[in-house]
């Protein structure tokens, strides 16, 4: 999705909310919608210049091990303490290590930019469950700016030596049905000025806490990240599957 792209769907959305709101009679919230708007369009064109960006950044993540992330377009890779997602112009690779060998499923290559819920799953089971990419924390601000009651707010911090722009989402759950406490109830991530996410932290309905939080940012990248590690058992597969 390019920049304007994603700014055209954006306006069309504010459209949408501008004339659902006057036709309810509240002028008053327009302008916080406007101000929605333009906070996810500055997002958006943030998160999409980070495609053609070489680089390797370094995450805490909340409960689980720390998680390198590596890129040099077109390859890229998701490394955590036992396994790692490799995404290649010629394959995808999933590697953990299976009845201690250290096993890399290879299916063929979609691209990074056609990474679907079902590998999210299977970085999820990588980087930890609280690890999210810079698209989904787009689609979670943009889904937050529909939310009745929804407030999003704009502000600017230096995360890792980056100064990044943060967006936060709050009282999420006034959309809620009653008793349902798996959706967020508040979320904020940032972005550095290179389109790098740099943080993400969220709240469930439930109380649980998630995020991640960039730890070191370098704009070079190790060319060995995006290979099966040496002594992997390569088995190839039409699909990737969670390792049993």
């Amino acid at each position: 999705m390019t920049p304007r792209t994603s700014r055209i769907l954006i306006v069309a959305l504010s459209t949408v909310l501008v004339a659902s709101v006057m036709g309810c009679g509240i002028i008053g919230k327009v302008q916080s919608v406007a101000n929605a708007v333009k906070t996810l369009g500055d997002m958006a064109d943030r998160l999409k210049a980070a495609d053609n960006l070489t680089y390797t950044a370094k995450y805490n993540v909340d409960g689980a091990d720390p998680v390198t992330v590596s890129q040099q377009p077109p390859n890229s890779a998701i490394i955590g303490k036992d396994g790692r997602f490799i995404v290649t112009p010629d394959a995808t690779f999933l590697c953990s290590t299976e009845k201690a060998v250290l096993t890399c499923q290879k299916s063929p290559s979609v691209g990074a930019d056609q990474v679907g819920a079902q590998d999210a799953s299977l970085i999820a089971g990588i980087a930890g469950q609280g690890f999210i990419s810079p698209e989904l924390a787009l689609g979670l601000i943009l889904a937050a700016s529909v939310v009745p009651g929804a407030k999003v707010e704009q502000s600017n911090k230096t995360i890792a030596g980056q100064k990044s722009l943060c967006a936060t989402a709050s009282n999420l759950d006034a959309a809620a049905s009653p008793g349902d406490t798996s959706g967020p109830k508040e979320f904020s991530v940032c972005v550095a000025d290179s389109g790098v996410l740099t943080s993400f932290t969220g709240t469930d309905g439930d109380g649980s806490h998630k995020g991640i939080t960039m730890t070191s940012f370098s704009t070079t990248a190790d060319a060995t990240a995006f290979a099966p590690p040496p002594g992997a058992k390569i088995v190839d597969v039409t699909q990737l599957a969670s390792p049993k």
